[in-house]
């Protein structure tokens, strides 16, 4: 099982429980709606299929503006005078009081096991698109915490992860996914020896070595890697794969008649050369990072826009009596139940291909000027 495709996994739940229900882009406070605040031209695209890198990018951003906004808001229920975000930095808080006011927001605006009595309530005392941003703020931290260690190489949050996504993925019917999880955590942690025979991946292919021995954690510690050495740039094994079968295939493999099979094999061991000379020409003219990578955009305006909506919708507060055409499933405790009950139903869907109605698409990594590794 690759991190890699696993991240993009991850991004098509939050696609498939968050926007693929037409019922789930009706209402103003829906994820829908607030993309349209910062990508008003991509909402046919991201309504279809977007694509990984483009619903990873509105994740951050709308997982961030909404955090903004709790910020917003219980700066305001400290002092009056604190009518947006800026005010209150200002003031200058101290630190505890920072820590202690994210606590205060990671109990009370992310969903927990309090949800389901909130729920219970009835429709007067109820509001249901409270409810659903807590269910949003849920999955868009989850998100972020597996990114997050996947990019600093923490194995040990990224196996945290897993239990989490392991049930949202049984419960929006991702089930090759959950299985292989389960399958990973099991073997490293409770089935496999303290010596064990390597598992070397070559390529796609996986072949058994019967020379090397390793241990539980030689198998989590290369999980990543770090081609650049840089702080915050690890990288997913069959990201590394990926973007090697890319300047295979695609940069370095030829053109019309050159591109061929033979040609593409004979020149794949020279990828590493071609790098090297158009790296040295950028470095030599001064064109470094100007050829083929963008700067990020500015995002502030773009932030404001969205906050200013955000407040006048009472995004994350609590309005009794307030309706809402969908209400985002508890895909965990759905999940729970999937596992629980279809143990051995899971393991057939995935010798056979699996049962998930919308499929999951490979992609290939795109060459955005930060594969130069």
């Amino acid at each position: 099982m690759g991190l890699f495709h696993l991240k993009m996994a991850c991004a098509d739940a939050v696609w498939r429980l968050l926007i693929h229900p037409k019922d789930a882009r009706l209402d103003p406070n829906s994820f829908m709606e607030h993309i349209g605040q910062i990508r008003p031209k991509e909402t046919f695209k991201i309504e279809k299929k977007p694509g990984f890198r483009r619903m990873h990018e509105v994740i951050q951003h709308v997982g961030i503006v909404s955090r903004l906004d709790i910020w917003r808001i219980e700066a305001t229920k400290r002092s009056a005078a604190f009518t947006d975000i800026e005010e209150f930095a200002k003031s200058k808080p101290t630190f505890e009081d920072l820590c202690m006011m994210a606590n205060l927001m990671a109990i009370n605006y992310v969903a927990s096991d309090d949800l389901h009595d909130l729920q219970e309530k009835s429709s007067q005392h109820r509001d249901k698109e409270y409810e659903n941003s807590l269910i949003k703020q849920q999955y868009f931290l989850l998100y972020e915490e597996i990114s997050h260690a996947m990019n600093f190489g923490d194995i040990g949050r990224v196996e945290t992860c897993f239990l989490p996504w392991m049930l949202i993925f049984a419960g929006c019917g991702k089930h090759k996914y959950a299985t292989e999880m389960r399958r990973y955590l099991e073997n490293v942690h409770f089935l496999y020896p303290e010596g064990i025979r390597c598992i070397s991946m070559l390529h796609e292919y996986f072949i058994r070595i019967n020379i090397a021995l390793c241990s539980r954690k030689a198998i989590r510690m290369n999980i990543l890697c770090n081609p650049t050495g840089k702080k915050g740039h690890f990288r997913a094994l069959d990201w590394v794969v990926e973007h090697n079968n890319l300047y295979i295939k695609r940069i370095y493999g030829g053109k019309y008649s050159n591109h061929q099979k033979e040609r593409i094999i004979a020149e794949s061991p020279l990828i590493e050369t071609y790098k090297n000379v158009r790296m040295q020409f950028e470095h030599m003219f001064c064109l470094e990072h100007k050829t083929s990578r963008h700067s990020p955009p500015k995002m502030e305006l773009t932030f404001k826009r969205l906050m200013q909506y955000m407040k006048d919708n009472n995004t994350n507060s609590f309005v009794p009596g307030r309706d809402s055409a969908y209400c985002i499933p508890d895909t965990m405790d759905k999940g729970i139940d999937i596992m629980r009950l279809r143990e051995g139903q899971v393991e057939s869907d995935l010798q056979l291909g699996g049962d998930d109605e919308l499929g999951d698409e490979m992609e290939e990594v795109e060459d955005d000027g930060s594969l130069d590794v």
